[in-house]
């Protein structure tokens, strides 16, 4: 199999690995939300995302380079390995001496255990990651991609069956390190790798150059994308923070089944288009990306009500409405996501940092300035940042590479009023209960149906053209050979 086709199967069985486990994760998520308690559920979120953040110290830079040197040597392999278990390790006693004690004074002494409890998964992922990079280089994704659906299945059914057997908010933390654990075991043994203790730090140098401006990157990245989390945790308490992250689960799981994959395809193409068909390939994969999300964003959300008590109970219900106005970030998801790859794309990593920036000033800035009126103006100004950092991100872009912020409303404007009037159709619908159905699953799928109709009529009555040549974009165009026997001597 040439280079080419194992980088695609590679790619192929990755995805597949993120889709399995996104739905396993999020079915396990809505069975942890019904049988714990809201308090319970707010104070688990806050404990992972602390140890997310911790995480990023050992997940970022040392494996990537292992990936992306040209030869695999064994030496230098073993030093990363011992960097990571010393950084592992100094993660876990972080954890134990900063974090455990803050959250134990500042919310409780079961927050602290919680915490403690999850400093095994930077280890888990310390002893994995070399190994892991060693089956990337070898192109075993399929069995990357198998170990990692192990671990995830294995960790849902432990939180599952421990929940049911009242063990509460520790259900959710021996699923998560059960996960991790079966995870690094099996990469382990299949991996071909085994550590060596190396005395010669020659290597260090290149270890740290390489992984300092990722780590920073990430850093960024997880600040931007969690300020109004963090704000929430800190201001609001764990069962407030519980609503929200509740509301938000329903389109991360569509960020992550949709955006990301469709992400990674788009460096990779945007990076060999030429400098004057860059607008052209944009505008088609905007395109492309507003027709089919959009309407799935405003679609959750004008359902929200019947979804979240459906889904995930009864006693969610005030995130219902949180979701419903969280949906009005559609049109400013589509357009910006693709900016920082488009510009590091053409060379500009530098100018896509700016864009991270961008993002945590001012999605911390709002959130902070609104949280004394609550959670519904904390993520009402989620909304207003995500119009601003629009505004924001596509200056910057214009500077650099010429693509404004009016060529992205041409390629998804037709698409957003779409989407806005079947969200404000299905909503109104829902809410003076226009079917007179009591059967919460089918006044779901009508509401469902019902979306799916009005937006497909606005497109094919008012903009049929325009979407068809969207259409038309995902055509694959097969490959003719050329005519053989009459070729010239």
């Amino acid at each position: 199999m040439s280079l080419k086709n194992k980088s695609i199967t590679g790619a192929f069985f990755n995805l597949s690995a993120n889709g399995f486990a996104q739905v396993i994760n999020f079915v396990v998520y809505a069975i942890m939300a019904r049988i714990l308690g809201v308090e319970e559920f707010g104070l688990v979120a806050i404990c992972l995302m602390v140890v997310e953040f911790c995480n990023l110290f050992v997940t970022v830079g040392i494996s990537q380079n292992l990936i992306q040197r040209e030869k695999w040597d064994n030496q230098f392999a073993s030093l990363s390995f011992w960097v990571l278990m010393g950084v592992s390790i100094a993660i876990a006693v972080f954890i134990f001496a900063i974090a455990v004690p803050i959250a134990w004074y500042t919310y409780s002494e079961l927050a602290a255990q919680l915490i403690a409890a999850l400093s095994i998964i930077p280890i888990a992922n310390g002893f994995r990651l070399v190994h892991k990079a060693r089956l990337e280089r070898d192109f075993r994704n399929k069995a990357l991609a198998a170990y990692d659906m192990a671990g995830v299945l294995a960790g849902g059914i432990v939180s599952v069956v421990t929940a049911l057997q009242g063990f509460g908010a520790w259900a959710i933390i021996y699923g998560k390190v059960v996960q991790a654990v079966v995870s690094t075991l099996l990469t382990w043994v299949q991996s071909s790798f085994r550590p060596v203790w190396v005395s010669d730090r020659s290597d260090l140098p290149e270890i740290i150059v390489f992984a300092k401006p990722l780590i920073a990157t990430s850093f960024v990245n997880f600040f931007s994308t969690k300020a109004s989390n963090i704000v929430i945790a800190f201001f609001l308490g764990a069962s407030t923070f519980a609503y929200a992250s509740v509301a938000r689960q329903g389109f991360s799981v569509i960020n992550n089944l949709t955006f990301q994959p469709l992400n990674r395809i788009a460096l990779a193409g945007l990076s060999r288009v030429e400098t004057m068909r860059l607008h052209q390939a944009f505008s088609r994969i905007t395109g492309m990306t507003a027709l089919f999300v959009i309407p799935v964003y405003f679609g959750v959300g004008a359902i929200a009500h019947p979804f979240i008590e459906l889904v995930f109970g009864e006693k969610w219900a005030p995130s219902a409405h949180l979701l419903s106005i969280l949906a009005l970030l559609a049109p400013t998801q589509v357009m910006a996501y693709y900016l920082p790859n488009l510009l590091i794309s053409q060379g500009k990593p530098n100018q896509a940092f700016t864009l991270n920036m961008i993002n945590l000033v001012v999605n911390l800035a709002l959130p902070l300035m609104l949280v004394y009126w609550g959670l519904t103006a904390v993520v009402i100004g989620i909304v207003l940042s995500g119009y601003i950092t629009l505004l924001m991100k596509f200056a910057v872009v214009k500077k650099h590479i010429g693509i404004s912020l009016r060529e992205a409303i041409a390629n998804t404007w037709r698409f957003s009023l779409a989407g806005l009037v079947m969200y404000g159709a299905v909503l109104y619908s829902e809410r003076t209960n226009l079917f007179g159905l009591t059967t919460l699953f089918f006044e779901l799928a009508a509401l469902v149906v019902t979306g799916a109709l009005i937006y497909s009529v606005i497109l094919l009555v008012c903009f049929r053209k325009h979407t068809f040549a969207v259409l038309r974009e995902l055509r694959v165009t097969p490959k003719t050979k050329p005519p053989q026997g009459n070729a010239k001597t």
